[in-house]
């Protein structure tokens, strides 16, 4: 009995071999074609659960697009995006720096932030990148598959924490440290010259993101960019739009136009605007009309350029006291040590928007 036990038991065994060895390694193969994944903390706390190696991601929020192409330093992942941000690109610098930039798709995502599911599922967006108060998004983007990571950029620490975590995301960690050394190197500049802004005498200065008289100096994030800069912000309290009777009684002595709409301080020295009358404002008088800067992005939005942004502008609303650092010089240093691009004098006078400006001091 033993001697015939022995031999069925070698035969089963032979056989359980047999059937492991095809059975069980088809089923190795089938777990070998999942996608592996890990988890991410996004900026609002959720714990979302990503590709191991994510290829193709989309972006809501109109500025991010530009923070995931530099901490990437290449638009290859980048799949979808808001069309208001393909607006930055046409025509402007980065379109010269990279092509390819303008192949990415416009068509998931809505100017107003909405998201189409079907498409974006189409297009084969495994990440969207949204804002952190768009709860029912996120929720629809998990229906289809598709991982949500919010963000959130009011102000610096927020921003930084975004970046950290767009970083981690990408697989560049260190990069994203980087743009996120910049900015703590330059907000402790600005810092350690408090002392003398606090002092001066601070210009009236009017921020304006449209023609319309909409107010982009009343963000939290731009409203401390000013103050830092040592302005007074006239319109910081202003929750949407300006009255031309309000700008007129705070007379402005300076203006910096955004970028986010087309008007230039030709449109204000030449007073061409329907409905309103610049002539006797103190900054139109005296030449002190600014368009911002439009580099990889928009300068006026919170993005990786934003050091450069705020000595920028400290340096046109403080030239007293902002004096140590030549923006150009930076810029330049700036494009080389980041990207490994050397600026042309082309470049420079498009991002600083030299043709717009030309006719302010």
């Amino acid at each position: 009995m033993k001697k015939g036990f022995s031999k069925l038991f070698l035969v089963v065994l032979s056989i359980c071999l047999l059937v492991g060895l095809n059975g069980c390694g088809n089923s190795d193969l089938k777990a070998e074609d999942k996608v592996q994944t890990r988890v991410i903390v996004d900026a609002a706390g959720n714990q979302v659960e990503v590709p191991m190696e994510v290829k193709k991601i989309g972006v809501v929020p109109i500025p991010w697009a530009s923070v995931i192409y530099c901490i990437d330093n290449s638009s290859a992942r980048l799949s979808a995006m808001n069309p208001s941000a393909m607006q930055a690109y046409k025509g402007h610098f980065l379109e010269s720096m990279d092509p390819e930039y303008g192949n990415i798709s416009t068509a998931c995502i809505g100017s107003d932030l909405s998201i189409n599911m079907e498409e974006t599922a189409k297009n084969g967006v495994e990440v969207m990148i949204i804002w952190d108060y768009q709860e029912a998004e996120a929720a629809q983007l998990k229906e289809v598959g598709i991982a949500p990571i919010m963000i959130k950029n009011e102000t610096i620490d927020e921003l930084q924490t975004s970046m950290k975590i767009i970083g981690e995301l990408l697989g560049k960690e260190e990069r994203a440290q980087q743009f996120i050394d910049s900015y703590t190197k330059t907000y402790e500049y600005m810092k350690a010259k408090q002392e003398a802004v606090k002092t001066a005498d601070k210009p009236r200065v009017l921020y304006l993101r449209d023609a319309q008289l909409k107010i982009q100096g009343n963000d939290n994030f731009m409203r401390e960019a000013l103050e830092l800069a040592g302005a007074d912000n006239v319109a910081s309290q202003v929750k949407s739009n300006a009255t031309m009777e309000e700008i007129l009684a705070w007379d402005p002595e300076i203006i910096f136009l955004s970028n986010f709409d087309e008007f230039e301080p030709e449109d204000l020295y030449k007073n061409t605007i329907p409905g309103q009358d610049w002539s006797s404002i103190s900054a139109v008088k005296n030449k002190k009309v600014y368009k911002t800067p439009l580099g990889i992005y928009r300068w006026d939005a919170p993005g990786v350029e934003t050091p450069l942004m705020m000595k920028w502008m400290a340096q046109i609303i403080q030239p007293d006291i902002f004096n140590d650092e030549d923006v150009e010089t930076e810029l330049t240093a700036y494009y080389k040590d980041y990207f490994n691009y050397k600026l042309s004098a082309k470049d420079m006078a498009l991002i600083l928007s030299e043709d717009a400006n030309k006719q302010s001091q």
